[in-house]
């Protein structure tokens, strides 16, 4: 009976991980977002999640860390624009869908002058990912997580 008991806590200790880890993001806000996830990619991130903080973005800095990023947490599904104004270093803007797939991704030069072209998505996105240039190794239609914990 003992062996019994052991075995049945075992199973539900298992399937409690499982449960856990598989529904881990849908637990975490995404404007908590600490790494974002991208096939065998992983970022950690600041989240820009207010018009104040998107509207800065990585503008006014000299550079980013390796396997660093901007997560944006858009207010809601469209054609949001972004662009390079007082940027000092190239990005890849990649688009990400509500439904937390890639839709695409460009590499972005610093703006030479003004005004500053606004470079807007193939189609409406819920997020957008700003990490180093030559930095992104996915696709469109990757799937597209994130983690409240390092």
């Amino acid at each position: 009976m003992r062996e019994r008991m052991k075995g049945a806590s075992l199973m539900l200790a298992l399937l409690f991980a499982w449960v856990s880890a598989t529904h881990a993001d849908e637990i975490c806000p995404s404007d908590r977002a600490q790494q974002i996830h991208i096939g065998a990619q992983t970022f950690n991130v600041e989240v820009a999640a207010s018009p104040k903080e998107s509207e800065r973005g990585l503008s006014g800095r000299s550079a980013m860390a390796a396997k660093s990023g901007m997560w944006f947490v858009l207010p809601s599904p469209d054609w949001h624009g972004f662009w390079m104004h007082g940027m000092n270093f190239p990005i890849d803007l990649v688009w990400i869908s509500p439904a937390r797939q890639v839709l695409g991704a460009i590499t972005l030069k610093p703006c030479a002058g003004e005004p500053c072209r606004i470079h807007k998505p193939p189609s409406p996105v819920a997020y957008a990912l700003e990490i180093n240039a030559g930095a992104f190794a996915g696709k469109t239609g990757d799937n597209v997580t994130w983690s409240c914990t390092p």
